[in-house]
């Protein structure tokens, strides 16, 4: 979905839910208007749950805390480390794909994780068929106002570097988890060819990775 549509802000990301364990404190990176932290809140999957996003809003009812800036200022992370950190969840859905530089965003929230903290990450997946068999059968790279290739996305990833993003900084990989459209059709493929094909059918991946030492330095 476009970031530029509103409805972008405010779903809930209801395909995380089972993924995201239990602990007190959670910051959701990129989560818009809180509804998913709000949701996660309301599940019981933390206690204390807030979000940072450059269009949040001073305050969400239900939430605990909320900052509104630039995902890659190193004081607005810093602020929301002494003032609300450490974290035991620290979620990033659809948000990484759209910065230039994931990576050092992704070794900034380790630092902000609990020891035996996770983060939980989702990115796109451009072998998807419908990017790869058109690159490849017709020469179409498109982008477009929503979906794999929407023209906001600056990075793009498979599953070995969605999976390469979320250790960068020595996170440890806890379960990968493909986005698969429930289609008769693809359970088919699957069946039959597993992993081969899963790849071709997969439209983004869940990564959680858990915090078993201090963040790597460059």
């Amino acid at each position: 979905m476009s970031v530029n549509e509103p409805e972008y802000y405010s779903n809930v990301r209801k395909d995380i839910i089972a993924l995201v364990p239990q602990g007190p404190r959670l910051l959701d990176v990129g989560g818009g208007t809180g509804a998913t932290a709000l949701r996660l809140k309301q599940l019981g999957h933390a206690q204390i749950v807030g979000l940072v996003d450059l269009v949040a809003a001073e305050s969400v009812e239900g939430l605990d805390f909320c900052y509104s800036g630039d995902l890659t200022d190193p004081a607005l992370l810093d602020r929301i480390a002494a003032e609300q950190g450490p974290f035991d969840t620290i979620v990033a859905a659809d948000v990484l794909e759209h910065l230039v530089d994931p990576w050092t965003l992704v070794k900034r929230l380790h630092g902000m994780l609990k020891p035996g903290g996770s983060l939980l990450i989702s990115v796109p997946n451009v072998r998807h068929h419908s990017v790869s068999l058109v690159l490849l059968l017709r020469g179409e790279w498109r982008l477009r106002d929503s979906g794999i290739l929407d023209r906001t996305h600056l990075r793009f990833f498979v599953r070995e570097t969605a999976i390469e993003l979320a250790t960068c900084s020595g996170l440890h990989v806890d379960r990968v988890v493909p986005t698969i459209q429930p289609r008769r059709l693809h359970s088919l493929l699957r069946t039959l060819f597993g992993r081969l094909v899963e790849s071709l059918i997969t439209t983004q991946y869940l990564v959680r990775a858990v915090n078993e030492s201090p963040p790597q330095s460059d």
